[in-house]
């Protein structure tokens, strides 16, 4: 029919050709029910084989259609006033649906025979899919930051990668020269995929890639396996694991939301809401084992650690929720699974191990340890054959045998029965939560400091996800504070002192957005004795912040001093400062700067109180300390003069690398005389950095950051 949108002069529609006995639909093809391999049999009458599953069926010609409305609803988003106030994810729904249009184009010039032939939906996708919107909508409600839900927010997109996903397969396998075939097979990869993964707005163009990556390892990744040509990886599984490798690689986990994903889905009833939707999979694909096997493996390990070293091996949890999510949604495909029994169980025990190893590695490697789900699937996909080969032969075939001697969907129940008796077991002790979330005592950042303090093993590493898990899905401030303290430290930035410090700023800004008192004192620190500040406005923010606590005393109204003292934002003012450094009491950083004062401003100030302190802190080795004693000395301030003493405690700072103190003794200090200079800001000794977290030390004395 001239004219028809049905056809064009370069196009051809073709008919679809019979299809083939044993389809390679989504996840499930070749499969019956519960993902058992189907024999190949010929075509029965309505749309089934002999065995049971799904044969394809030639589409109308208008399908044909479809790949080019989904590239046009990719445009949607550029009407929505998030797109369009960020330049970025404006251009990605630019160019991403513009080049689907311009792939369907190029097959329109190069006169591409196209069919499309359809299957009805897969229970195995369609369960999953139901299963994992139900987690959507329970996690999404959980998770709120400052009143806006983020996954209810990213459902838009997340419906658009749907409409990317079912065009990009649409036009490669065109562009391979076979019919389209129209199924539920892209449905899992794209909900699976943005349970873990979802790229900021900002680099959101990698999402599709990432999901283009899953369909392509699915398309060309295959072997032969029970007589049929299919893919080798559960196609979620492997693009998200290809992207961890790229983002570890690359140092860019920042560009996502994966931290977030990893952490925020500890919401209370998590546990519980996991199970009952495994529970669903596993009635329906008989998959059970595999759960409970790899719980299992994780359960054992985890208490013979604890045990053994007094820490956690998870640090925050006995079992982490984004692992039993991986357990239960992840691993579980049957379509990339063993068939026997044993099979099962050691695919099961290697996911649990797999996880733990490296959960272990990443983390010695530096790399994010919350990638640790995703790894162990398409290693094991890898090895399902080996698996159910070693599951059929000498012992494990006689017990493999035996074990499946029965009816398999009764024998499943026994399975899930057995696992439920379990999962009540680590409810009713407290192993994992039920629908409060009981705090777990490695889930403290001062649990994971005091640890470190007293030498626990691999406690630093600890300390840091604990921070990195509270800054991220609770964004405290005080926790932010923290990773600031740790980036200086080094157990976050292991970069120059330079990067080190940036850093630093960049956390305990976010604390001070977050109302952390002391990451605001941080700040001020930062500038007063590392001279180091992002911004005057910030330097003042931080300056008004501590100056309105100063009337309570401690560590802000030694600050306070400091500032008066030296000139930092506010004029010097002698008076002010002293009064400031006494209201701190008995803080020996304030005993410092009144013994500077007195020094400075003559016989007025009584140096006296202060002579114990600084004679204390010189005998320890604290260079300053050394100086302003031999001055003290010299002048008989606080103390009886004794110009000898004042000579020996001088050489003592020099001996200890005090600047101040070589700069006079090189002046006139040779001589025997003592002079008071006062040093420069940045010369002075910085207290501990403020923390909300302060830990003792195994002597007893407590204390701060470092």
């Amino acid at each position: 029919m001239r004219g028809s949108p049905m056809k064009s002069a370069r196009t051809k529609v073709a008919p679809t050709p019979a299809p083939s006995p044993s389809p390679s639909t989504g996840s499930q093809a070749g499969l019956q029910a519960g993902g058992q391999p189907a024999a190949q049999s010929p075509a029965q009458p309505g749309g089934q084989s002999a065995a049971g599953w799904p044969v394809p069926r030639p589409g109308p010609a208008w399908l044909v259609h479809v790949p080019t409305l989904l590239a046009l609803l990719c445009f949607l988003p550029l009407t929505t006033l998030r797109v369009q106030q960020n330049a970025h994810l404006f251009w990605t729904f630019v160019a991403v649906p513009g080049a689907l249009l311009l792939w369907r184009l190029g097959l329109l010039v190069a006169g591409r025979t196209l069919a499309v032939e359809t299957l009805p939906p897969i229970k195995q996708h369609y369960v999953q899919a139901s299963v994992q919107i139900c987690l959507y909508l329970f996690w999404g409600y959980h998770w709120q930051v400052d009143g806006v839900r983020p996954i209810y927010a990213q459902a838009p997109l997340i419906l658009v990668q749907f409409a990317f996903l079912y065009a990009f397969d649409a036009l490669l396998a065109w562009s391979r020269g076979r019919p389209w075939r129209l199924a539920s097979g892209p449905t899992p990869i794209v909900l699976s995929t943005n349970l873990f993964i979802w790229f900021r707005d900002d680099w959101f163009a990698w999402q599709f890639a990432m999901l283009s990556l899953g369909l392509l390892g699915k398309e060309f990744l295959k072997w032969t396996k029970d007589g049929r040509r299919t893919h080798v990886f559960n196609p979620s599984g492997f693009g998200l694991a290809c992207t961890a490798t790229v983002l570890i690689a690359t140092g860019s986990s920042d560009l996502t939301w994966v931290k977030e994903l990893a952490t925020t889905i500890e919401v209370p009833g998590i546990y519980l809401f996991l199970f009952g939707l495994g529970m669903v999979v596993q009635w329906f694909f008989r998959v059970t084992l595999m759960t409970f096997a790899a719980a299992l493996a994780m359960v054992a390990v985890n208490l013979l650690y604890t045990w053994w070293t007094g820490v956690y091996l998870f640090a925050s949890t006995n079992l982490p929720a984004a692992a039993f999510l991986g357990l239960h949604l992840l691993m579980t495909d049957p379509s990339t699974s063993p068939r026997s029994n044993v099979g099962r169980t050691l695919f099961g025990l290697g996911y649990g191990l797999g996880y733990i190893v490296v959960f272990e590695a990443l983390g010695w490697l530096g790399a994010p340890e919350l990638y640790a789900k995703l790894y162990p699937v398409p290693i094991l996909n890898c090895c399902v054959q080996w698996l159910d080969r070693m599951a059929r032969s000498g012992a494990l075939g006689r017990l493999n045998a035996r074990w499946e001697a029965g009816s398999p969907v009764r024998t499943n129940r026994v399975h899930m029965a057995a696992w439920a008796a379990t999962f009540a077991v680590l409810l009713a002790t407290g192993y994992v939560y039920g629908l409060d979330r009981t705090p777990h005592p490695g889930d403290s950042i001062a649990f994971w400091k005091q640890a470190q303090v007293e030498g626990r093993h691999d406690a630093a590493r600890k300390l840091v996800m604990v921070a990195g898990s509270h800054a991220a899905a609770g964004h405290e401030g005080d926790a932010y504070n923290e990773l600031g303290i740790l980036s200086i430290g080094g157990e976050v930035d292991a970069e120059d002192e330079k990067t080190r410090i940036k850093s630093a700023a960049d956390w305990f800004g976010r604390g001070m957005a977050r109302g952390s008192e002391a990451a605001h004192e941080n700040m001020l620190m930062l500038g007063l004795y590392r001279g180091s500040r992002r911004s005057d406005a910030e330097f003042g923010a931080a300056l008004q912040n501590v100056l309105g606590r100063a009337q309570r005393g401690g560590r802000a109204a030694q600050l306070v001093g400091l500032v008066f003292e030296t000139g930092g934002g506010v004029p010097v003012d002698a008076g002010k400062a002293l009064a400031a450094y006494r209201l701190a009491k008995d803080d020996p950083w304030a005993m410092r700067g009144i013994v500077r004062l007195g020094l400075a401003g003559g016989a007025v100030l009584d140096l006296a109180p202060y002579a114990a302190a600084m004679r204390a802190a010189a005998e320890a080795a604290d260079g300053e300390c050394c100086y302003y004693l031999a001055c003290m000395l010299q002048l008989g301030r606080g103390v009886a003069k004794d110009e000898a003493e004042a000579k020996r405690w001088l050489l003592r700072a020099v001996e200890l690398g005090y600047a101040p103190a070589v700069a006079v003794y090189e002046k006139d200090g040779k001589t025997g005389v003592v002079r008071y200079q006062a040093p420069p800001r940045k010369q002075l000794g910085a207290p501990p950095w403020s923390t909300a977290f302060p830990v003792s030390t195994p002597a007893g004395v407590a204390r701060g950051g470092s």
